[in-house]
């Protein structure tokens, strides 16, 4: 349990970096109200025929249950409460498979969320005590599950004898699916660029989506999450001490200013590799098989990757990364080792998860190949990515 020292420095450092960036939070209203109550009515729609009348109430009534108790919950006007019960709620099945793995799980850290402008998550000292802070960029959950969406909507799939469905990821059956539907090509641009341009990713055009892809990307969001967090639950297990420095770009409070962890590229990539440990198996707990659970981490580092390119064309003019210092190993390299690690345990099952992560890699191509010339005609028209990005 968090202490009231580390709750109240959360909160002092939310203020600074709210008011630094810019950024009022925004009371709940009625109109957020009835916006859940649609949202509710979509998801209860895209569930009509999927699972009887019976279950359809059931999770009705689940859903309103939960909204009664979010609007309960006590929390910084910074934060978000739904957004802080889904990260709770991974803790929860990361610690316990965790213990089930033979883990000595820590004391958990303060979780929650920061307007940074990065894609990632940060491990935050509170000073003068050992306590950590987990923080999530605001708009992480956002932005996974905007990716998984768009990616899911350009994959064609089929009908399985037993009422499921099997996507196919070759890349002939993609590209026929893209020459039918370009509008996918186009949201997945959209997206980027809303996520660089204005830090915001429901700022991209919204669209409805099919009850399939729907939940194929709910399900890889969800596994991107877990192995976020699951690499930083990675770092305490394995010891790491990393170095402590000034939290670049969040302008924390004067009387005590934040101090990051930065962990050497050794370190960030035994935390990747029991990250992925932590979070498929605790994507097993919630449905998840292997092949999606490892792909939470393959996507993670993919989707990183086109966003590190598209920040170096939008400042540049070109797709030159290694002009941008950073504090962590390259994505493609720490994607690479990641799929060694799980190569090593020669399985149907880890043939199949690193094929998938191969496969996604190759459609991720193709709509950065899309992508990219409109970035560059970006550039040349002045666009720029937010300044938090270029700190």
């Amino acid at each position: 349990m968090a202490s009231q020292q580390a709750r109240q420095f959360l909160d002092r450092m939310h203020e600074s970096v709210w008011q630094g960036m810019g950024l009022v939070p925004r009371p709940r209203s009625t109109e957020d109200d009835a916006v859940t109550e649609r949202l509710i009515d979509e998801l209860l729609r895209m569930r009509t025929g999927l699972v009887s009348p019976e279950q359809l109430d059931e999770l009705r009534a689940g859903l309103h249950e939960n909204e009664k108790h979010l609007r309960a919950m006590t929390v910084s006007k910074y934060e978000n409460a739904r957004t802080l019960q889904g990260l709770h709620k991974m803790a929860d099945s990361v610690e316990r498979a965790g213990r089930a793995l033979g883990f000595p799980v820590p004391q958990r850290p303060l979780l929650g969320t920061l307007p940074t402008g990065r894609v990632n998550v940060m491990t935050m000292l509170v000073p003068g005590t050992g306590e950590h802070l987990v923080l999530f960029e605001s708009e992480f959950s956002g932005f996974a599950y905007l990716s998984a969406k768009a990616v899911a909507e350009v994959l064609p799939f089929r009908r399985t004898p037993e009422g499921g469905a099997a996507f196919e990821l070759e890349a002939g059956k993609v590209r026929e699916r893209l020459a039918r539907h370009p509008e996918s090509a186009r949201r997945f641009g959209e997206l980027v660029r809303a996520y660089l341009e204005t830090g915001v990713p429901y700022n991209a055009p919204q669209y409805l989506q099919d009850p399939v892809r729907n939940t194929w990307a709910q399900m890889l969001c969800d596994s991107v999450q877990l192995f976020a967090l699951g690499h930083e639950y990675g770092h305490i297990l394995k010891g790491h001490l990393g170095q402590q420095r000034p939290a670049a770009g969040l302008g924390g409070p004067r009387e005590a200013d934040p101090e990051e962890l930065a962990w050497s590229n050794q370190e960030e990539i035994e935390a990747d590799a029991q990250g992925l440990s932590l979070s498929v198996a605790a994507g097993q707990s919630r449905g998840h098989d292997l092949p999606i659970g490892f792909l939470g981490a393959d996507f993670y580092f993919t989707m990183t990757h086109v966003l590190e390119r598209a920040i170096s064309v939008l400042r540049h003019g070109h797709e030159n990364v290694s002009a941008d210092a950073t504090t962590h190993p390259p994505s493609v390299l720490r994607r690479m080792i990641l799929r060694h690690v799980l190569s090593r345990q020669r399985t149907p099952q880890v043939d199949a998860a690193i094929g998938l992560g191969e496969n996604m890699e190759q459609v991720v191509e193709m709509l950065w190949r899309d992508l990219r010339p409109r970035l560059v005609d970006a550039y040349r028209a002045g666009v720029r990515p937010l300044q938090r990005w270029q700190d």
